[in-house]
């Protein structure tokens, strides 16, 4: 968050370049008012075009269908291609009792390009006073009621507010340069001239609460772990079973697997979008929210003021920008793509060799810690599962280090796919450190392809000459092993 100073004003100092404060709250102004999608001055029409022939007499629909189809299309391109957000500046400062908007441009949500040309201002003790008038103090706060008996010198103790507003943009348009025009047989105004041009702008306004963000794509911020799943969440729970099936996918597959899920979800939540729509609203459902929801985003304000005797005293002002959304260009964000490439080209760049794979979740003890179970993802070699093949170590609570716990023998299933561990003992410490060996003299190797043990599922790949060892550390109850004490 930017603090932008501290400071007071006399009472009734305003800004001289300050817009007309409107009755509203909600602060704003300026000559040009906020133009709705499809208004008569701006016409939109993505999906109607002209079509002209020969001969062909063109009136004014005409050439509003010609304006409109390709400034719809644009529209349409901004809206849902691009979303709404910053492009550049439009930063927020105060300066004395003026708080600034400096020039800049943004794409609201309707897809419409929002310019300042010039720096914003408003009085902030204008804007305060007109706020404690929309929101009078109640209970405590609230000043006693006064009667012609109390005439004395006494006045209301001052009260101190900490306003919270959002600064937003607002698409405005502004009619320009007259000239001559036939006069319409309808106009009793008789008027012979009309506007010729339509200038577009943004207008800054202060309001109290802002819409959420458009935020599409839940199951792909899902898998991508932006945002998260409720227990009821259907679209959420699918991504994290999606993204649970990649982070089991070696290494090395990794980067198409996450693809296949990528696009899956992607086209899931393309199926269930939709244009917000709104009751009563005029303009086509074409975009993705309504107007009431297309402004955007500038700064969180925080303001905390002093009322005392009808005169405002501003004390602190800060915003915070971190709010808004950037719109980056896409030459940027391929670029920033460029920056995950290194790990995806240096897993692909080894093929794994297929050996066994550890199954995390399988790892278990039983008959009262004395023997070790796991299973592994693909069948292992008669006889390479050795003692040698599985370490077992345990480390005190106590500062006395760790203890080597002894292998007394190794089972496998008939299938090769289940090991069983015995110990001579229960480990000698709580804290237990279990490793499968896919390195060293006599690794654990896998019956079909001959290939040492690759590691735990997911880990990185192994190859034909040397695989990974898979490490598990376990927790278990505070029990001294016999023969084997901590004092």
């Amino acid at each position: 968050m930017t603090a932008l100073g501290s400071g007071s004003t006399p009472c009734g100092c305003g800004c001289g370049s300050a817009p007309d404060l409107p009755d509203d709250p909600s602060y704003g102004g300026g000559p040009c008012g906020p133009g709705p999608c499809g208004a008569d001055e701006l016409p939109v029409n993505p999906f109607l075009a002209l079509r002209v022939a020969f001969g062909m007499l063109l009136g004014e629909d005409d050439f509003r269908v010609l304006m409109g189809n390709p400034r719809g299309k644009l529209m349409l391109h901004h809206a849902w291609l691009h979303g709404s957000g910053v492009i550049w500046g439009l930063g927020v400062a105060r300066d004395g009792d003026e708080l600034r908007v400096l020039p800049g441009l943004a794409v609201d949500g309707l897809g419409r390009e929002l310019t300042l040309e010039a720096a914003w201002c408003v009085s902030l003790t204008a804007w305060a006073r007109e706020w404690i008038e929309a929101h009078p103090p109640q209970g405590p706060q609230a000043p006693a009621a006064r009667t012609p008996a109390d005439d004395g010198p006494e006045s209301d103790p001052p009260r101190r507010y900490a306003v919270e507003a959002w600064i937003l943009a607002e698409f405005a348009s502004c009619p320009d340069r007259p000239v001559p025009a036939l006069a319409d047989p309808c106009d009793v105004t008789r008027r012979h001239d009309d506007f010729s041009r339509i200038v577009e702008t943004a207008r800054i306004t202060i309001r109290s609460t802002a819409a959420a963000p458009w935020r599409p794509y839940h199951r792909v911020r899902v898998l991508l772990g932006l945002e998260e799943a409720a227990p009821g969440d259907t679209a959420g729970q699918e991504a994290l079973r999606e993204a649970a099936e990649v982070a089991r996918v070696p290494a090395h597959r990794r980067a198409p697997a996450l693809l296949a899920a990528f696009r899956r979800l992607a086209a899931a939540d393309a199926t269930a979008l939709a244009p917000e729509p709104a009751e009563g609203d005029t303009c086509p459902p074409w975009a993705p929210v309504t107007e009431d929801h297309a402004p955007v985003v500038l700064a969180r304000l925080t303001v905390e003021l002093t009322e005392y005797d009808g005169c405002v005293r501003i004390e602190e002002v800060r915003a915070d920008p971190s709010v808004r959304t950037a719109v980056l260009p896409t030459t940027t964000v391929q670029e920033l793509v460029c920056a995950l490439a290194p790990g995806i080209v240096g897993a692909a760049a080894e093929a794994d060799a297929g050996g066994p794979r550890l199954i995390r979740d399988s790892v278990a003890w039983s008959r009262e810690h004395t023997v070790l179970s796991f299973e592994v993802t693909a069948p292992l070699a008669a006889g390479s599962a050795e003692p040698e093949g599985i370490e077992i170590t345990s480390l005190s609570g106590t500062g006395r280090g760790w203890a080597t716990d002894e292998v007394a023998g190794i089972r496998v299933s008939d299938d090769g796919l289940r090991v069983k561990v015995d110990l001579d003992q229960r480990p000698a410490y709580e804290t237990v450190r279990v490793r499968v060996r896919g390195t060293g003299p006599k690794p654990l190797y896998g019956r079909h392809p001959r290939a040492p043990f690759a590691g735990p599922e997911g880990g990185p790949p192994g190859t034909a000459d040397e695989g990974n060892d898979a490490v598990v550390t376990v927790h278990l109850p505070r029990q001294a092993a016999p023969g084997r004490t901590e004092e």
